[in-house]
């Protein structure tokens, strides 16, 4: 599944991200353990907490990043 398409609330580990180097530096990683805080509406960004740090991503990156749920 997508990051896109992910319920909030809930825990899940990244698969797969795409190659931009602003992901890394966000640590949006394979293997990373995150939550879905909130979507937001009419093409917003998704909002994921990884450990203490909120981070919205992109609606168009967060279609291409991979996950599944814990």
């Amino acid at each position: 599944m997508v990051l896109d398409s992910c319920v909030k609330e809930k825990d899940y580990i990244i698969d797969d991200v795409p190659e931009v180097q602003l992901l890394k530096a966000l640590g949006i990683r394979k293997g990373v353990k995150f939550e879905v805080q909130t979507k937001l509406p009419l093409q917003g960004p998704v909002v994921i907490k990884i450990g203490n740090r909120s981070i919205a991503v992109d609606k168009s990156l967060a279609r291409e990043i991979e996950v599944q749920e814990v």
